[in-house]
């Protein structure tokens, strides 16, 4: 079952008001592009994107919009020049708050880390803006792609199901909490030349033919493992994000590796039989500073139950 599908079956029609009860402006919910968020879930749960934009010389593509993952990794082996991301504008937020505006009072929109990006003070100073007018609460996820989205889809379902702006903002923050992320790229060169990794950790990795296992915390890209070859670092990867306990739901994000991304899912249908288990692409923007044959794996740990108090 495709991530689409399997996806749709998790989200629950809401149930139908009566004829005595007023319209309920509920929560909305914003993201940026680097959520990697497939078009059909956006639109079953009314999620809004804002793309940030991936230029290849003077050409600018909004990211899910003007280019997709197939797209952009045919274009990118010839390209001239490494191609470039540019963030959303205030303003670009600013149109996008006060259309939801004219919807509801309230707007949770959760983005990339400032440690990778504008966007999050770009919306920040749009949120401003409107103060007054409606409420917006802005989130620093600390992460990107999935890790991200999955909190994106938390709150969505939330505020469908009624939840009010600080319920919405407790699930995402409780996925965010909860995710874990490795990720493995093909070569470093894209990270050095996209400014990730320096000129000597690039030349030292290449000569080495070393696979590196990455992970993301609270914006900085962090190094877990070094392996040597592709097979050890997709067992690294799957080590790395189930080591902690319980996997409630996980998903395989790959760029150009459709092959590693089944080895993937069928080790995680192997050890944690019965969990939602998606699959998706790496989008554009993500797709720039990783390179071909970037692909991650994120999951949600099974939340841990509270113990009762005594008193």
């Amino acid at each position: 079952m495709s991530f689409f599908q399997r996806l749709r079956e998790r989200i629950r029609l809401p149930k139908a008001k009566g004829p005595e009860q007023a319209p309920v402006r509920s929560v909305k919910i914003v993201t940026d592009s680097t959520a990697d968020l497939p078009p059909e879930i956006v639109s079953e749960l009314g999620i809004t994107i804002v793309p940030l934009q991936v230029i290849f010389g003077d050409k600018a593509y909004r990211d899910g919009v003007d280019i997709d993952s197939e797209q952009f990794f045919r274009l990118l082996p010839n390209a001239k020049e490494l191609p470039h991301t540019s963030q959303p504008s205030t303003g670009e937020f600013q149109r996008v708050y006060e259309d939801l505006s004219t919807q509801t009072d309230h707007i949770l929109s959760i983005h990339l880390s400032a440690g990778f990006s504008g966007t999050l003070n770009a919306a920040q100073l749009a949120a401003r803006a409107l103060v007054g007018r409606c409420t917006i609460e802005v989130i620093d996820s600390g992460t990107v792609s999935m890790a991200m989205g999955f909190a994106v889809i938390a709150a969505a379902r939330a505020a469908r199901d009624g939840a009010d702006l600080e319920g919405c903002e407790v699930a995402a923050r409780s996925v965010l909490r909860r995710q874990r992320l490795a990720v493995t790229v093909d070569t470093l060169e894209y990270l050095r030349r996209g400014g990730r990794i320096g000129r000597a950790t690039a030349l030292v990795g290449g000569l080495l033919k070393l696979k590196p296992i990455l992970t993301i915390r609270e914006g900085q890209t962090f190094p877990l493992a070094r392996v040597r070859s592709r097979r050890r670092a997709l067992d690294e990867m799957l080590s790395v994000c189930l080591k902690d306990g319980e996997v409630e739901e996980a998903i395989i994000m790959d760029s150009t590796t459709p092959d590693d991304a089944r080895y993937l899912t069928d080790e995680l249908t192997r050890r944690c039989p019965g969990i939602p288990i998606y699959s998706g692409r790496i989008g554009p923007v993500i797709g720039v500073h990783g390179g071909p044959g970037l692909i991650g794996l994120a999951v949600v740990m099974a939340a841990v139950p509270a113990v009762p108090s005594l008193a």
